[in-house]
């Protein structure tokens, strides 16, 4: 294999996970946590679409039990699409690396 037909080889497969990325990117995914104690949608870029906690554990006595649950909720839906991106960066790649190179 020749350098020119490895760069475009290369190329075509950034492109390919840059449009895997762009499609994840804008995907919504649900979370639940804790059988519906808090469930965070997040947008693969990591935006909260929206977040929803069960009245039942609203407590204005418990403030930050609450708080401590939703942060929580939204770090594990974070880590969570975080891994699928990074699996996704690495789906694309050849598993030996590339053709041609040591």
């Amino acid at each position: 294999m020749n350098i020119n037909q490895m760069m475009q080889q290369a190329q075509k497969m950034q492109k390919e996970i840059q449009k895997k990325l762009e499609e994840f990117e804008s995907k919504e995914f649900e979370f639940d946590y804790k059988n519906g104690s808090v469930i965070v949608n997040m947008t693969g870029a990591g935006k909260i679409a929206k977040l929803t906690v069960n009245p039942a554990l609203v407590d204005p006595d418990d403030k930050i039990t609450m708080e401590e649950m939703i942060s929580e909720a939204i770090n594990q839906a974070y880590e969570s699409i975080k891994e699928d991106r990074e699996a996704i960066q690495q789906s694309a790649m050849p598993q030996g690396g590339m053709p041609g190179m040591f």
